[in-house]
């Protein structure tokens, strides 16, 4: 039985209970009475956030999860709920399932309240209230207006279409919006005939929990003209790249696990124009040491610091790393080193993860199979060695199971140039590679998608990694995000 499975026994034993508890005749006579008709604000909050040229920021609070386990048992739920009005916050998701997320009904009455008290002055407008659970009745739904919901989820996995559009109008007769959940394109199309306006997909398989950012940017072409949330799987402003094309965020295990909450939400994702530096074939301890502490936080601590730090394990690479810079990996914090990974085979692969807590890899396409990539929990950067525009294609299967993509020259690690074989307006989010240096690197202006450049003989200096030119690098690639943002700006 899979996580999803375990989590609706246990809810249809939780409503069964809850009918023991309620009369459910006695709930709706009081959300009539306390809660008089109004029209769910959610929809038009979401569009006026957008006519504003802002994103819709759903910041969640949950003390813990079924893949992370134990997020924060004692968190201030009053503090956290504060601290995200304040960020500029559109909406606050509260999990209210026990069990699995370690929530309640009381956590969901007790964040109404803060938001309640904060000064009216400081919030124009104040954030909405997301219940955030597993509703299979309309008993559930009651409840969460009665303790203060403004919206609520409808996960399409577990309702069939007729179900989900009974329980978003039950909602709706409430006063309360609805976002509606996927998570891939058989969940889309069962509920695409339905009227519903904000589609949230989920880049979390809820059935093996395993993560793709790019599952939002392959559903949000399929979307209808919906308003589109990206949920689960951003940590940071690395990641916030490669989901920047949604409308809106709901943002949970990254601001419950962060060291330091943000200040103001679209400043600290930096949602436009963040050009992102992975510096590829780092392969001393000494090295790593030096370029790890932009990597150690959510933020990176100097402008001239890389965003990744790829570590190359190809058996046909003069760049290969060595055994003692990876055995610093057990006890460093680099959190964004990535395993570079070509001409391996899958076992040597596992065996490399098994050893060594890389959170990302990155790999060939033309050397897994899509299988192969979903069967591994890192994040998955997916490499395509261009030589032609038709080999594009090649990357399409991949495309929902991927974090994003890397398009490299024909040999890649040669310093060979892509050429003109990336179409403009290749649909997915990349970092270009392939001959790039600290003098050609406007290049990357050229491509609607791309988030960034990956470099390995552009950093290096007689063969050797050097410091200097992977800072100037990184300081460029910071000039060219304000000129994109200044065209931004100028735009509007």
């Amino acid at each position: 039985m899979s996580i999803l499975e375990q989590i609706v026994e246990s809810k249809k034993r939780e409503i069964e209970r809850l009918h023991a508890q309620h009369d459910m005749r006695e709930l709706q006579e009081r959300v009539a009475q306390n809660h008089p008709n109004a029209p769910p604000r959610f929809y038009q909050a979401f569009a006026e956030t957008r006519a504003r040229g802002e994103h819709f920021f759903i910041a969640e609070f949950k003390r813990k999860s079924p893949s992370e386990g134990w997020l924060d048992h004692d968190a201030n739920l009053p503090l956290q709920v504060r601290a995200y009005a304040q960020a500029g916050a559109s909406a606050i998701s509260i999990l209210t399932d026990e069990p699995f997320f370690g929530g309640s009904y009381a956590d969901l009455t007790l964040a109404a309240q803060t938001l309640h008290l904060l000064p009216s002055s400081t919030l124009h407008p104040p954030p909405l209230l997301l219940q955030k659970d597993f509703i299979l009745s309309p008993i559930q739904i009651y409840l969460a207006k009665l303790h203060g919901a403004d919206i609520i989820l409808l996960i399409a996995a577990i309702l069939e279409p007729e179900r989900l559009d009974f329980l978003k109008k039950t909602a709706e007769l409430l006063g309360m919006g609805v976002l509606v959940e996927v998570h891939d394109e058989a969940e889309l199309a069962k509920i695409q005939h339905l009227d519903f306006p904000v589609l949230g997909v989920n880049n979390r398989d809820l059935k093996t929990f395993r993560t793709a950012l790019n599952r939002v940017n392959v559903l949000k072409k399929q979307a209808g003209g919906r308003f589109v949330v990206a949920e689960s799987g951003i940590r940071d402003y690395r990641d916030f790249q490669a989901v920047r094309h949604a409308d809106g965020f709901l943002i949970g295990t990254g601001l419950m696990r962060a060291e330091k909450l943000p200040t103001r939400f679209e400043a600290h994702f930096q949602g436009r124009g963040k050009f992102l530096f992975k510096a590829c074939g780092i392969r001393t301890p000494e090295m790593l040491t030096a370029l790890s502490d932009g990597l150690t936080s959510s933020q990176p601590v100097t402008k001239n610091s890389p965003d990744f730090i790829g570590l190359n394990f190809s058996p046909v690479s003069r760049r290969r790393v060595d055994a003692e810079t990876c055995e610093v990996l057990k006890t460093s914090q680099v959190s964004n080193a990535v395993a570079v990974f070509y001409k391996n085979t899958e076992t040597d692969i596992r065996k490399t993860h098994e050893k060594y807590p890389f959170h990302a890899v990155q790999l060939y396409a033309h050397e897994v199979s899509p299988e192969f990539v979903r069967s591994l929990k890192q994040r998955v950067m997916l490499a395509m060695s261009v030589r032609e525009t038709a080999d594009m294609q090649q990357l399409e299967p991949f495309a929902a199971d991927v974090d994003f993509f890397i398009l490299d020259g024909a040999t890649p690690g040669s310093g060979q140039r892509v050429g003109a074989a990336i179409p403009a307006d290749f649909p997915y989010p990349f970092l270009l590679a392939g001959g790039l240096n600290e003098e050609n690197l406007e290049v990357i202006l050229d491509y609607e998608n791309c988030i960034g450049a990956d470099i390995a003989s552009g950093i290096e200096t007689d063969g050797q990694v050097d410091v200097g030119k992977i800072h100037r690098i990184a300081e460029r690639l910071a000039d060219l995000k304000e000129i994109v943002e200044k065209k931004f700006y100028l735009a509007k």
